[in-house]
């Protein structure tokens, strides 16, 4: 069963990640992580939260999955 990454826990991952990360690092932590396109323009904050809507909207990934990967360190 798909689970899509509920909306406040998008918010706050994307707030996380963020911070922790740069621009390069985001980008490479989202492709890690198996996110679905190219990454999305914006500050990272805008950067995070766009890649998990698109990540939650596309059939072909299990976005709780792509959640796990980029929480898992």
């Amino acid at each position: 069963m798909r689970q899509i990454i509920p909306t406040p826990v998008l918010s706050v991952c994307a707030d996380i990640v963020s911070q922790r990360e740069t621009h390069a690092t985001l980008d490479s932590l989202f492709s890690y992580a198996g996110a679905p396109g190219d990454p999305p323009a914006g500050s990272k904050q805008a950067k995070a939260q766009e890649w998990l809507r698109i990540t939650n909207k596309d059939n072909s990934v299990q976005p709780i999955d792509i959640l796990g990967r980029l929480i898992e360190n």
